[in-house]
């Protein structure tokens, strides 16, 4: 890859979120420019958005470190994201959020969503790489259909892909 891609991580704060800038941390491929969760995150840094201010214990979930880059950025509101400032979002929120930010967001940019929101949708490939990657022409019938720049494409759940991954040799 010639450049590094400006990413976008929604759902930060959670679980899924957390674990995403885990595998962001020092990628080759993607700067993590912003972070954006709930307004009731928003604002703070983002060490603060995870700490319990009752206890002052950081609710960090991953074994590994919080990356040191993402402890003084500022966390701002999922829902006043401008998409268009980054060439790829991975959101990673409960599917009521994503069902009214994802295609906010596919409008102008591509969006990795952890979701189950798009998942049954026919135009929304879920890829599994060196299984499925046919099914990326999808996406350009999903831009056409919803007139969007973007797309959505949603990881699968983990049953799907240690199955899917296990059964392509009997393929």
């Amino acid at each position: 890859m010639s450049r590094t891609l400006r990413v976008a991580v929604v759902g930060a704060t959670g679980v899924a979120g957390q674990q995403a800038l885990v595998s962001l941390d020092g990628h080759p491929w993607f700067e993590v420019v912003t972070l954006a969760a709930s307004p009731r995150s928003a604002g703070k840094k983002y060490v603060d958005a995870i700490t319990d201010q009752a206890t002052g214990h950081l609710r960090w979930a991953c074994d590994e470190p919080l990356p040191e880059w993402a402890k003084d950025m500022t966390v701002v509101d999922a829902q006043a994201l401008n998409a268009a400032e980054f060439d790829l979002i991975f959101t990673a929120t409960d599917s009521d959020s994503a069902k009214v930010l994802e295609p906010k967001f596919a409008q102008t940019t591509p969006v990795i969503s952890t979701t189950s929101a798009f998942r049954y949708e026919a135009d929304v490939p879920i890829f599994i790489p060196g299984i499925n990657m046919d099914h990326a022409a999808i996406l350009d019938s999903q831009k056409k259909n919803r007139g969007w720049k973007g797309f959505i494409t949603p990881i699968p759940n983990c049953t799907t892909t240690g199955l899917a991954v296990s059964l392509a040799p009997l393929h």
